[in-house]
């Protein structure tokens, strides 16, 4: 409380004012000054008012008002609650002016925070308070949310006539009575939020209860994210993920069926190729009558085209087994050194035939890859084949072996034309002939690359190529080190 008394208005202060003088020892200075003078630097807002409650204007009174005074050695930015009220002296004449007053600078400056916190968040955010759930603020997030429309001083169900008897209002009014929060994800609201009719909204939403000193509630906290797109979005990717599960296992189903006819058909077309060698040979040893060199030569083409075509249906044979996961491992330490050595007497001949240079780097005899020793053998034939296949004559081949202490590989480089690099991956894919040109003399399925990737990826490896286009290719086998 404070009291300016007479004419030259003599204040007069109680102990609960004290705080309000700051740190700086002004408050020595205060009592028994001059109010003009000790106040100079607010006389202007507050002398008015002084002097038309001393003229007999009546009290008056200020809520939450901005007056800034001189404390701590700087003028500060100060909010007051007070109420000026005219002092009679004896002969009941006008000679003072009380001042009851509390500062509430925390208080405003605490709203003004979550003033700004409201308006910069992110999220829709709203507060009502009392029984009738009345909007008292509302940040753009949320007045966006509803349409653009400002709910401030609108209540719950005024604002949103669809809602009256709805689930929301319900919980809304548990949330008041009970003072226990609600919250929901992808909470469905179906009202008309924009005037263009009612729509299905999915919301994130959070009632948070606003509870007074006494523990009683007085309004509720409202923070909502509409998630209907993101909801839409998830629901889109579970439609497509659905449509391609779908169709791998269709997908599945036709690679089973495909493997399944091949193997098959394999079967099948074996049986009279086989036959049609087994007569030829007989015919060819004189148990059907005596041959012509005309006709030994004839038996002879017969012969060839029959183990050719042989050959490629095994080769297609092999290759349903292996992807159809019918292959059995038996997984052993196999002696690297062996194993290219027999590759190397197997292929000599036909090194020789195509007049290549053939030259096998002596390996380690104690390295030893971890793998199933025919099909170890069987890829690196395959590797060997195609280098004499795709190397023109006077070209070379050149075999080696590298290791760490995980893996061991085996690398087969030769010169001959090379693969470009947009089909350098192509060449593992099952029935793919890059250059049917250089494949003529010895034509095939293009399933051997195919078959052997999957090999040496079933004995726990990998097949990989390198190669320049002009110069040459470079197929390396990797195996787990034993």
């Amino acid at each position: 409380m404070f009291l300016w008394w007479g004419p030259e208005l003599i204040q007069i202060f109680n102990d609960g004012y004290l705080p309000s003088f700051g740190e700086d020892g002004r408050d020595h200075h205060a009592l028994g000054a001059r109010g003009r003078v000790f106040w100079s630097e607010i006389w202007s807002i507050i002398g008015p008012e002084v002097e038309q409650v001393l003229a007999g204007g009546g009290a008056t009174w200020h809520e939450d008002q901005l007056v800034p005074i001189e404390r701590n050695g700087r003028l500060e930015d100060v909010w007051w609650t007070y109420s000026y009220s005219p002092v009679r002296d004896d002969d009941d004449r006008i000679a003072g002016v009380l001042v009851t007053v509390q500062e509430t600078t925390a208080a405003v400056t605490a709203r003004e925070s979550m003033a700004r916190v409201f308006a910069q968040a992110p999220v829709a955010i709203a507060v009502m308070t009392g029984r009738e759930h009345r909007f008292t603020i509302a940040n753009a997030k949320y007045q966006h949310l509803v349409g653009g429309r400002d709910p401030v001083g609108k209540t719950l169900t005024g604002m949103f006539p669809d809602l009256v008897g709805s689930q929301i209002e319900q919980i809304v009014d548990r949330v008041y009575d009970t003072g226990t929060p609600f919250a929901a994800s992808d909470f469905l609201v179906r009202f008309d939020s924009r005037g263009e009719g009612e729509v299905d909204n999915y919301y994130d939403l959070v009632y948070q209860p606003l509870l007074t000193e006494r523990g009683t509630v007085s309004g509720i906290v409202v923070v909502a994210i509409d998630v209907t797109d993101r909801r839409a979005a998830a629901l889109e990717r579970e439609r497509l993920l659905e449509i391609a599960e779908q169709a791998r296992s269709e997908a599945e189903a036709a690679n089973r069926s495909k493997s399944d006819f091949l193997a098959v058909m394999s079967h099948e077309l074996r049986t009279p190729l086989n036959a049609i060698g087994g007569y030829a040979d007989l015919i060819e040893l004189g148990l059907r009558g005596p041959v012509t060199a005309e006709q030994r030569t004839d038996l002879a083409r017969i012969q060839q085209s029959q183990r050719h075509l042989l050959g490629l249906i095994n080769e297609v044979l092999n290759y349903s087994r292996v992807e159809a996961g019918a292959v059995d491992y038996r997984i052993n330490p196999v002696p690297v050194g062996e194993a290219l050595e027999l590759c190397e007497a197997l292929t000599r001949p036909q090194m020789r035939a195509r007049e290549l240079t053939f030259v096998v780097d002596p390996c380690d005899p104690t390295l030893a890859a971890t793998a199933d020793r025919e099909k170890m053998q069987q890829v690196i034939l395959n590797l060997l084949t195609n280098a004499i296949k795709f190397t023109a004559p006077g070209g070379h081949v050149h075999v080696r072996c590298e290791s760490t202490d995980r893996t061991i590989t085996i690398i087969v480089r030769d010169t001959g034309r090379g693969i470009a690099p947009g089909d350098l991956m192509r060449v593992f894919e099952p029935f793919v002939q890059i250059d049917t040109r250089l494949t003529r003399e010895n034509e095939g399925v293009g399933l051997g690359l195919a078959i052997s990737r999957d090999l040496a990826r079933g004995m726990g490896g990998d097949l990989r190529a390198a190669s320049t286009l002009g110069r040459g290719s470079a197929f390396t086998l990797e195996l787990p080190r034993h």
